[in-house]
Protein backbone atom coordinates (compact mmCIF):
# COMPACT_ATOMS: atom_id res chain seq x y z
CA UNK A 1 0.00 0.00 0.00
CA UNK A 2 1.41 3.32 -1.06
CA UNK A 3 0.95 6.26 1.27
CA UNK A 4 1.10 9.81 0.09
CA UNK A 5 1.78 12.63 2.43
CA UNK A 6 0.96 16.18 1.57
CA UNK A 7 2.65 19.20 3.06
CA UNK A 8 0.62 21.89 4.75
CA UNK A 9 1.28 24.23 1.82
CA UNK A 10 -0.15 21.71 -0.67
CA UNK A 11 -3.21 21.11 1.49
CA UNK A 12 -3.78 24.85 1.85
CA UNK A 13 -3.33 25.41 -1.90
CA UNK A 14 -5.82 22.63 -2.63
CA UNK A 15 -8.33 24.04 -0.13
CA UNK A 16 -8.01 27.55 -1.59
CA UNK A 17 -8.52 26.16 -5.09
CA UNK A 18 -11.66 24.34 -3.97
CA UNK A 19 -13.06 27.50 -2.38
CA UNK A 20 -12.30 29.50 -5.53
CA UNK A 21 -14.02 26.89 -7.72
CA UNK A 22 -17.08 26.85 -5.48
CA UNK A 23 -17.36 30.65 -5.55
CA UNK A 24 -16.86 30.82 -9.34
CA UNK A 25 -19.35 28.02 -9.93
CA UNK A 26 -22.01 29.74 -7.84
CA UNK A 27 -21.48 33.28 -9.16
CA UNK A 28 -21.10 32.44 -12.85
CA UNK A 29 -23.83 29.81 -12.64
CA UNK A 30 -26.26 32.29 -11.10
CA UNK A 31 -25.42 34.84 -13.81
CA UNK A 32 -26.79 32.44 -16.42
CA UNK A 33 -30.36 33.19 -15.28
CA UNK A 34 -30.32 36.97 -15.91
CA UNK A 35 -28.51 36.38 -19.20
CA UNK A 36 -31.40 34.35 -20.65
CA UNK A 37 -33.82 37.29 -21.16
CA UNK A 38 -30.96 39.28 -22.69
CA UNK A 39 -30.25 36.41 -25.07
CA UNK A 40 -33.91 36.29 -26.11
CA UNK A 41 -33.84 40.01 -26.92
CA UNK A 42 -30.40 39.99 -28.55
CA UNK A 43 -31.83 39.58 -32.06
CA UNK A 44 -33.39 43.05 -31.66
CA UNK A 45 -29.90 44.56 -31.93
CA UNK A 46 -30.00 43.86 -35.66
CA UNK A 47 -33.25 45.80 -36.31
CA UNK A 48 -31.37 49.02 -37.03
CA UNK A 49 -30.40 49.43 -40.70
CA UNK A 50 -26.73 48.66 -41.17
CA UNK A 51 -26.31 46.97 -37.81
CA UNK A 52 -25.67 43.58 -39.43
CA UNK A 53 -22.41 44.96 -40.83
CA UNK A 54 -21.21 46.26 -37.45
CA UNK A 55 -18.48 44.10 -35.93
CA UNK A 56 -19.16 45.52 -32.48
CA UNK A 57 -22.80 44.45 -32.63
CA UNK A 58 -21.74 40.93 -33.60
CA UNK A 59 -19.23 40.81 -30.72
CA UNK A 60 -21.95 41.80 -28.23
CA UNK A 61 -24.36 39.28 -29.77
CA UNK A 62 -21.93 36.36 -29.67
CA UNK A 63 -20.67 37.17 -26.18
CA UNK A 64 -24.27 37.04 -24.91
CA UNK A 65 -25.13 33.86 -26.83
CA UNK A 66 -21.93 32.05 -25.81
CA UNK A 67 -22.02 32.94 -22.10
CA UNK A 68 -24.25 30.07 -20.83
CA UNK A 69 -22.40 27.49 -22.91
CA UNK A 70 -18.97 28.78 -21.90
CA UNK A 71 -20.00 28.88 -18.26
CA UNK A 72 -21.36 25.34 -18.11
CA UNK A 73 -18.40 23.97 -20.05
CA UNK A 74 -15.80 25.75 -17.90
CA UNK A 75 -17.45 24.78 -14.61
CA UNK A 76 -17.44 21.12 -15.59
CA UNK A 77 -13.90 21.28 -16.97
CA UNK A 78 -12.57 23.14 -13.92
CA UNK A 79 -13.93 20.50 -11.53
CA UNK A 80 -12.48 17.70 -13.67
CA UNK A 81 -9.08 19.42 -13.58
CA UNK A 82 -9.41 19.87 -9.81
CA UNK A 83 -10.19 16.17 -9.39
CA UNK A 84 -7.00 15.39 -11.32
CA UNK A 85 -5.07 17.65 -8.92
CA UNK A 86 -4.31 20.29 -11.56
CA UNK A 87 -4.98 23.35 -9.43
CA UNK A 88 -3.68 26.19 -11.62
CA UNK A 89 -5.38 24.99 -14.84
CA UNK A 90 -8.60 24.55 -12.82
CA UNK A 91 -8.40 28.14 -11.58
CA UNK A 92 -7.68 29.51 -15.06
CA UNK A 93 -10.50 27.46 -16.58
CA UNK A 94 -12.98 28.56 -13.90
CA UNK A 95 -12.12 32.20 -14.66
CA UNK A 96 -12.90 32.02 -18.40
CA UNK A 97 -16.54 33.22 -18.11
CA UNK A 98 -15.16 36.48 -16.73
CA UNK A 99 -13.33 36.98 -20.03
CA UNK A 100 -16.62 36.56 -21.86
CA UNK A 101 -18.26 39.18 -19.62
CA UNK A 102 -15.35 41.61 -20.02
CA UNK A 103 -15.42 41.31 -23.83
CA UNK A 104 -19.17 42.04 -23.86
CA UNK A 105 -18.81 45.03 -21.55
CA UNK A 106 -15.90 46.47 -23.55
CA UNK A 107 -17.92 46.11 -26.76
CA UNK A 108 -20.86 47.98 -25.19
CA UNK A 109 -18.53 50.72 -23.93
CA UNK A 110 -16.95 50.98 -27.40
CA UNK A 111 -20.42 51.22 -28.92
CA UNK A 112 -21.41 53.94 -26.46
CA UNK A 113 -18.29 56.04 -26.95
CA UNK A 114 -17.51 55.72 -30.64
CA UNK A 115 -20.93 54.97 -32.15
CA UNK A 116 -23.11 57.18 -29.92
CA UNK A 117 -24.88 54.07 -28.63
CA UNK A 118 -26.16 53.05 -32.08
CA UNK A 119 -25.78 49.47 -33.21
CA UNK A 120 -25.22 50.56 -36.81
CA UNK A 121 -21.76 51.99 -36.43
Amino acid sequence: MRETQFSNAEIKKRKNTRIYLIVCSIIFGMLILPSLPMIMMSAMMFDSPGSTESTTTWVIFWSMIAYPFVTVLTIITAWILYARKLNLPAIITASLPMLNIIIGILAVVYLSIFCDGQFSC
